[in-house]
């Protein structure tokens, strides 16, 4: 991924002047194993603080594990906070790779677009979820999560747009940045969150 940051400065010279401001993203790589996609899950469509208390709730009463999420009942998971929804796409998930139904740990010696043949079908996983943990977890240079809100703010400020971006935009938006989109990615989520830093000082 270093590599490809800068690569993606060569390419266009708006992350040139992220890099020039802010530095480099920090490293934010996460292991490629269940627990990563469940965190993934927990914080599809809630603010990263609440997806990130959630998931400490589960840690520190030992629920992350494939064995006891498999025999968690749906209430039981709602009491951490978590949506009805949520807690039947990780039990769900855990009953599928207890099964050998998915082996997250082969993940990484498939293609980008195995990878996402191979979560797809899974219930609570949608492209968002997937090129998430392609980039978080399987260093996914190129993986593209043109629906995160976040990262749609960061194209409209970097660009001076008057409105953000839809998604289908920034699915032709991120064709300038192709094989770095993923790079691109974190550049763009990191200059988010610098700029919010900075103008909440100013």
């Amino acid at each position: 991924m270093l590599t490809a940051f800068y690569k993606i400065k060569k390419i266009d010279e708006n992350f040139r002047k992220i890099f020039d401001e802010f530095g480099l993203p920090e490293n934010r790589a996460i292991e490629k194993k269940f627990e990563s996609i469940v965190k993934i899950i927990i914080g599809q469509q809630i603010s990263t603080n609440v997806a990130k208390i959630i998931y400490e709730k589960l840690a520190k009463n030992n629920m992350l594990s494939e064995q006891t999420l498999s025999k968690s009942n749906i209430e039981e998971l709602k009491n951490f906070g978590l949506s009805t929804q949520k807690s039947y796409y990780i039990k769900n998930l855990a009953i599928l790779s207890l099964n050998k139904h998915l082996d997250i740990n082969s993940l990484d010696k498939l293609s980008s677009e195995e990878v996402t043949k191979v979560l797809l079908p899974i219930k609570g996983i949608g492209q968002w979820t997937i090129n998430n943990f392609k980039i978080f977890a399987l260093q996914d240079v190129n993986a593209w999560p043109s629906a995160d809100l976040a990262l749609q703010e960061a194209v409209k400020i970097m660009l001076n747009l008057i409105k953000r971006p839809t998604q289908v935009e920034m699915e032709n938006l991120g064709q300038n940045w192709v094989p770095y989109r993923g790079a691109a990615a974190l550049f763009l989520w990191h200059f988010y969150n610098k700029s919010k830093m900075k103008s909440s000082k100013s």
